[in-house]
């Protein structure tokens, strides 16, 4: 069980779900026989010594290669159904759930990466109403962290990408996740008239 998510509730302010992204672009990484994953190029060059080094977050990464060993397709590459989920962190919520992806990149290579969250958005700058909303948050870097609070919520039950904005040696490399939007079930219905009715009650 990972503690990477988590519903905050406190008094004087509404309840939100919590998800904490650890972003890493620098992993030693061994494979299923003890042996260093390595950066590879498909054209066989070296590669430059800001690309070297895994990808992952929360000391987790899925990589392509490994997909594609399963099946070939890489328009299913991405697909729950053909290869199971992710090793990377797979985030849940409820539709129209307010949300706060926190985000942080505490080592190791001085290379640039951004984060997306396919058909979600959020306020550039959270605690300014006027703010502009954007897709994707660019320059994160070592020390950086970022607090991106959903607009309107999480979207329509369903898989939801995140992502590096870059497919070549991050994405490709392991560097994503899925943010999966439930379906509202009879009990998360009961919990949520409950804390309502709870929130009446002490006003």
């Amino acid at each position: 069980m990972y503690e990477e998510e988590a519903v905050i509730t406190a008094p004087g302010t509404a309840p939100f779900r919590e998800c904490v992204v650890l972003i890493q672009n620098g992993i030693r990484m061994l494979d299923e026989d003890g042996e260093l994953v390595k950066t590879a190029t498909d054209d066989g060059e070296e590669v430059d010594d800001e690309d070297t080094g895994e990808k992952g977050y929360n000391y987790r990464s899925e990589r392509f290669a490994n997909r594609l060993r399963k099946d070939h397709r890489v328009s299913k590459v991405f697909s729950s159904r053909v290869h199971g989920d992710p090793a990377t962190p797979v985030f849940t919520a409820y539709p129209n759930e307010r949300v706060i992806f926190r985000t942080m990149m505490p080592a190791d290579k001085p290379r640039n990466v951004g984060f997306t969250i396919h058909d979600h958005q959020w306020r550039q700058q959270p605690d300014d109403p006027r703010s502009r909303v954007i897709p994707l948050q660019g320059a994160v870097s070592i020390g950086n962290t970022f607090n991106m609070e959903l607009i309107d919520g999480s979207a329509c039950p369903g898989d939801y990408l995140y992502r590096s904005g870059s497919f070549r040696w991050d994405v490709e490399s392991g560097m994503w996740g899925i943010f999966r939007v439930l379906r509202n079930g009879f009990g998360h219905k009961c919990k949520t008239a409950c804390r309502k009715l709870f929130e009446k009650i002490c006003k």
